[in-house]
């Protein structure tokens, strides 16, 4: 043999060996387990996703260093006197100038001077960190009631002076801040909202304007954490922003303790750079971050546009609660992966109320999110093995106006309490002109559900995947004005209960794996649909999508007990159909245009129950079936909520059910229909041990009418079309 076929060869090998390599083998994935061997699911490949917590993320560490208390002092409206304000040790506090941090008012009410700490109704000047009513003026950190003067740190009556910044006395002043890696810039608009600012340390560039409304944004006070450790932040401050700048080979924690920022000119807390930052709330605190609505903040390629932003990796944990308010944008985010293990969280948002680029992981915590846009999200689309939203435990109260929870590649949920509504909910449905998505969950690549209490009420599907969806457990309750569960290409039921409330179509994939677990579905068109469906709005997965890998589809069902009451097509595959096990019971439509069961190439059984009813238009019959028959019958419309039964010579009932709408076809498959026997078909019976859903097997009734006698001459009875064959014969 050739080398390059020995070559093929062995890449051929390692490929089938390895995972992730065109799919995986069904057996890899619990998920799959139940999943006939002759069908192939692919999964993405997440080896290289985290899906675990590291103990100290779950386990907060409330340890206080005193030396690292940064107390803001003042009141919740924003009082700027600094009460007892101690520096942290490493920490560049920006607004404090004197010893301990104690606050100097000495000069209030002061005409032309100029103190160290504290810049009040400032005329005409701009300060180094903290100014407030400013105009053409420049001090070096504090000026108190000063007019047209500027003091390195006391001045008595001077006038247009220069202190130790670069400053310039005149109007649209231009401040140059050469000393800290932070440049805050203060601009007079003359122009109606253009403004120049001059930045040359390449840091954080903040813009101070007054808009078209008259609505002063205000620069921040910088307190700068530059050194790793654990620091502590209690008070109430406006306009001050917690930088941390630590380095990216450090660690920083930070313990708040009932704290209120309100920064109407960028975040109230801003993570520059660190290793990892952790933000632990105090047992029992209650802490409110807010950014102000109309500010232009950059550092680097990251636009600042959150109340909380990290762009390092950012744990949030503890026994306390934190309000953030996303004037802006964004209530929480970080620019690689963000981890919370505990905590109450309100968080409110213009756009996203929780954001982590890289990945978003929780196992626990109390969470109500009001967001303009998508509730949680990850959106790295760079990466393959990043922008994946891994969820084990938590409550989660979300309304939102696109997403609920959106990923740009992965969703793993283990554990949770959801609540989600979408879009406004399942009131209205989505167009081809939308150019937004209302999903309740939402992912680019997989979705997986092994666990979880889901409550979603969505406008659009309730959970999609532009991949594979597998559900392995939990428990979902679905009420949507598109599909119940998409799966562009493969979705796959093996566990759990599904209760699909409202839907256009229940549930949708290219390929429809059903092994376990307990659905119902109702459907104002298909209730289980492979590769069909009105589903053509797909604009990518930026927003919304339902499209489809193939025109082909399979449905498979080996076990699992599903409930389908479809006004559409109760079961319809674009190419084959596969029963092996389980209980499928259709109500299916009840006049023109679409059949109870309904495939274009194959369909065929080798075990379990189905029982479909309906009307008789464009019904079709199994194609084949081996150890067990099938049965394909018309008889005269009988009403809805009137039992059906099948009996066998000695009057057992084989199986019943009892349908939601009226019906005057069956199609019935069961292994005690066999080849040679005759069988009887009855309505209006009492069942002896019938579910909710009048199903039942190998049991008695009592009553009923008799529709018709079924001989069965071969394992299939009727040739379907709505044509089922006379009363006993085939």
């Amino acid at each position: 043999m050739k080398k390059t076929a020995w070559i093929l060869v062995l890449a051929l090998l390692i490929c089938t060996a390895l995972s992730g390599c065109g799919g995986r083998k069904n057996d890899d994935n619990p998920a799959l387990q139940g999943v006939p061997s002759d069908v192939s699911i692919t999964l993405a490949d997440t080896d290289d996703m985290d899906f675990s917590f590291d103990e100290d993320d779950l386990t907060p560490d409330y340890s206080r260093d005193e030396d690292n208390v940064i107390d803001l002092g003042g009141s919740d409206e924003g009082d700027d006197s600094d009460a007892s304000a101690n520096e942290p040790d490493g920490g560049d506090d920006s607004s404090a100038g004197t010893d301990n941090g104690e606050a100097d008012n000495d000069n209030d009410d002061a005409s032309a001077d100029a103190s160290d700490d504290t810049s009040n109704d400032v005329s005409n000047d701009v300060s180094n960190d903290v100014s407030n009513d400013v105009s053409n003026d420049v001090s070096n950190d504090v000026s108190n009631d000063v007019s047209n003067d500027v003091s390195d740190d006391v001045s008595d009556d001077t006038s247009d002076d220069v202190s130790d910044d670069t400053s310039s006395d005149a109007d649209n002043d231009t401040n140059v801040d050469t000393s800290t890696g932070t440049d805050t810039d203060t601009d007079t608009d003359t122009d109606g909202g253009t403004d120049t600012d001059t930045d040359t340390d390449g840091g954080t560039d903040t813009d101070t304007d007054t808009d078209a409304d008259n609505d002063t944004v205000l620069d921040p006070e910088i307190i700068n954490i530059t050194k790793a450790g654990t620091y502590t932040l209690t008070g109430n401050r406006r306009d001050v922003m917690i930088t941390v700048d630590v380095g990216d080979e450090n660690d920083v924690t930070i313990i708040l303790d009932n704290v209120t920022i309100k920064n109407s000119g960028g975040p109230a807390i801003y993570v520059k750079s660190a290793d990892k930052c952790t933000i632990t709330l105090a047992e029992g605190s209650v802490n409110t971050l807010s950014d102000g609505s109309n500010y232009v903040m950059t550092d680097g390629d990251s636009t600042l546009d959150a109340a909380l932003f990290s762009r390092a990796d950012l744990t949030i944990n503890g026994a306390g609660k934190l309000i953030v308010n996303g004037n802006y944008k964004h209530g929480i985010v970080s620019k690689d992966d963000l981890i919370i293990t505990s905590g109450t969280y309100d968080v409110t948002a213009t756009n996203a109320t929780i954001e982590g680029k890289d990945c978003v992981k929780i196992s626990d915590g109390s969470f109500t999110l009001n967001a303009g846009s998508d509730g949680i999200r990850s959106d790295n689309s760079e990466d393959a093995d990043r922008g994946y939203v891994y969820v084990t435990g938590g409550s989660f109260g979300i309304t939102c106006a696109n997403d609920g929870i959106q990923a740009y590649n992965v969703i793993n949920i283990e554990g949770g309490d959801f609540k989600i509504k979408s879009g406004g909910g399942s009131g209205s449905s989505p167009s081809s002109s939308d150019t937004e998505s209302y999903k309740g969950i939402k992912a680019g690549s997989d979705v997986y559900i092994s666990g979880g209490s889901f409550d979603i009420n969505s406008k659009d599907d309730a959970v999609h995947s532009n991949g594979t969806i597998t559900i392995s457990g939990g428990s979902l309750t679905l009420s949507t004005g598109d599909d119940g569960v998409h799966a562009d290409t493969d979705l796959v039921i093996s566990n759990g209960k599904l209760k699909v409330k409202k839907s256009y179509e229940g549930i949708e994939g290219t390929q429809v794996v059903i092994t376990g677990g307990e659905i119902s579905l109702v459907a104002s068109d298909d209730g289980i649909n492979a590769a069909g469906g009105n589903d053509s709005t797909s604009t990518g997965f930026g927003r919304p999508g339902d499209s489809f890998s193939s025109s082909s589809g399979q449905i498979v069902i080996t076990g699992g007990y599903t409930l389908v009451d479809a006004s559409g097509d109760g079961i319809d595959s674009n190419g084959t159909i596969s029963v092996s096990g389980g209980v499928t019971l259709v109500s299916g439509p009840t006049s023109g245009g679409n059949g109870i069961f309904d495939y274009d190439r194959t369909a065929t059984v080798t075990g379990g129950v189905l029982v479909a009813l309906g009307t008789s238009d464009m019904a079709q019959n199994f194609s084949s079936a081996t150890n067990q028959g099938s049965m394909l019958v018309t008889f005269s419309s009988q009403s809805a909520g009137k039992s059906f039964a099948v009996c066998d010579s000695s009057g057992k009932v084989i199986v019943s059910f009892t349908p939601s709408k009226s019906y005057k076809c069956a199609i019935v498959t069961a292994p005690e229909i066999q080849q040679g026997s005759s069988y009887t078909l009855v309505s209006g019976a009492t069942v002896s041990g019938a579910d909710s859903n009048g199903f039942a097997r190998n049991t008695t009734k009592s009553g009923g009418t008799t529709l018709t006698t079924v001989t069965m001459s071969s394992l299939i009875y009727g040739s379907g079309g709505g044509m089922g064959g006379p009363p006993g014969r085939p």
